[in-house]
């Protein structure tokens, strides 16, 4: 007897909620063009307050990730540079050297200075000398070509002041050009063509 008032009950229960649902009407739009009423407008200045206050959240729970990690340190390091208990800790080489560093893509095989050099991708670094201007090769930490190129005053049309790109220019030879705040280059490469 109570299994059958309870299965009478909730299956009330649940036909009354299926009506319920199916009683609202969806095809109603009147409120749309009322949306947004009650909302208001914010200013430039509004914004860049409420985006500094989350960028300085952001900070704040950066920091505290920092001293967890560091408190899971036991000790201090010999070398004050080094101690992750130390709050004004100075990377030994700014981010800045990484961006100079740009990747160019030689697709085969050339020859630099009679030497060899293999197809492959290079980070590629201009570098100023009282001789001249080199435009130097870099697959991870190895130099792998330094070459001298000659600096000019064309930019190349291309859009950004630092710039690295490889031309080709005919069936032996392609051109690298090189662009960065303190000088433009370019210099040819003679190449071997790929077998067959």
């Amino acid at each position: 007897m109570i299994k059958r008032f309870v299965i009478i009950l909730i299956s009330v229960m649940f036909a009354s909620g299926v009506i319920t649902f199916a009683s609202d009407d969806w095809s109603d739009y009147s409120g749309v063009d009322n949306a947004w009423d009650g909302q208001k407008t914010i200013t430039n200045k509004q914004f860049e307050e409420t985006m500094n206050a989350l960028q300085a959240k952001s900070k704040k729970k950066e920091a505290k990730k920092r001293e967890k990690a560091i408190k899971k340190l036991k000790g201090s390091s010999l070398t004050p540079e080094l101690d992750p208990h130390n709050e004004e800790l100075i990377n030994e080489q700014p981010d800045e050297t990484i961006e100079d560093l740009q990747l160019i893509s030689i697709p085969v095989d050339f020859i630099v200075n009679g030497k060899l050099i293999d197809r492959g991708f290079y980070k590629i670094e201009g570098e100023k000398k009282s001789d001249g201007v080199y435009i130097n090769l870099y697959q991870a930490h190895t130099l792998k070509a330094k070459i001298k190129a000659r600096e000019t005053k064309d930019d190349f049309n291309e859009e950004y002041i630092k710039f690295a790109k490889v031309l080709p220019c005919n069936d032996h030879q392609m051109k690298i050009i090189y662009g960065c705040v303190d000088f433009n280059a370019f210099v040819y490469i003679t190449f071997i063509e790929p077998e067959g």
